[in-house]
């Protein structure tokens, strides 16, 4: 029995999913499995997969009818063998040490949830030039509730996973990562850790390739549902928009700082 097992559902993956294992494959951390869960995809992913499961017997290959990541994501963590499961998505990609310092980190009982730094790329040559990127504020509770502060991609106790109820169908639009992670942390207790080191790389990808807009489409609906599942984030976004009725503040074209109370300005500061 291998201490991770990690989840990559893959739908119609063929460009990216070679770049995904291989970044698997590299893993400085080699106790682990790769359960790669192949959604009915109708280009070539399977037979690049099944490449992979020829290379190394660390990866098994599931195939099943076209249903959703939702539930390719919960039908593969009930297959997985180990204490611990680690997301990745088959379009992104993840440093050589991820499965490490994750490990490290909640075995030494940092946080029962381990996220780290990411960086956004369009193509792999990107990774790890200039200043990676990193948006999300630190993953307390508190900021969590604010809006979303981790990646998809995390590791956490399968038995946590399963005490959660997994990923929710009603999510299956998009914010289902985000809607996890408040599941634990607020109905569950569970702590996030954030490993501080650019360690997961996200791709972006053109609009017609990519589910986050779809979820941009649907970001009122989403909203709701997080709501009605959340008051604690319900509560939070009115104080938020309150807030923002009430101060304003807006950086003019030659960089002056204006900060307004009920639309009354009150402070001034050049940048």
């Amino acid at each position: 029995m291998s201490k991770i097992s990690i989840i990559i559902p893959c739908y119609n993956q063929e460009k990216y999913i070679a770049e995904c294992l291989d970044s698997v494959l590299a893993q400085t951390f080699d106790d682990y499995e790769a359960i790669v869960v192949d959604d009915g995809s109708t280009d070539n992913s399977v037979k690049i997969i099944e490449e992979y499961l020829k290379k190394s017997d660390k990866i098994r290959l599931i195939k099943q009818t076209n249903q959703g990541v939702i539930t390719t994501r919960n039908n593969a963590v009930k297959q997985a063998t180990s204490k611990y499961i680690y997301f990745l998505d088959g379009d992104d990609i993840v440093h050589p040490k991820v499965l490490e310092k994750s490990y490290q980190a909640i075995e030494s009982g940092k946080g029962d949830i381990i996220s780290c730094k990411y960086q956004n790329f369009f193509n792999t040559d990107e990774i790890g030039k200039d200043k990676p990127t990193n948006r999300f504020r630190k993953p307390t509770k508190l900021n969590m509730v604010l809006r979303n502060c981790i990646t998809n991609s995390a590791l956490c106790r399968k038995s946590d996973f399963i005490n959660c109820g997994g990923y929710d169908p009603a999510f299956s639009t998009g914010w289902e990562d985000y809607d996890l992670w408040l599941n634990m942390v607020l109905k569950h207790n569970l702590k996030i850790y954030r490993v501080e080191e650019f360690l997961f790389y996200y791709r972006l990808k053109d609009a017609n390739e990519s589910r986050d807009v779809n979820a941009n489409k649907r970001r009122k609906e989403l909203n709701r549902l997080i709501h009605k599942k959340y008051p604690q984030k319900l509560i939070s976004d009115i104080i938020v928009t309150f807030c923002r009725f009430i101060f304003q503040k807006k950086i003019t074209r030659n960089g002056k700082l204006i900060v307004k109370i009920f639309k009354i300005p009150v402070f001034y500061k050049k940048l």
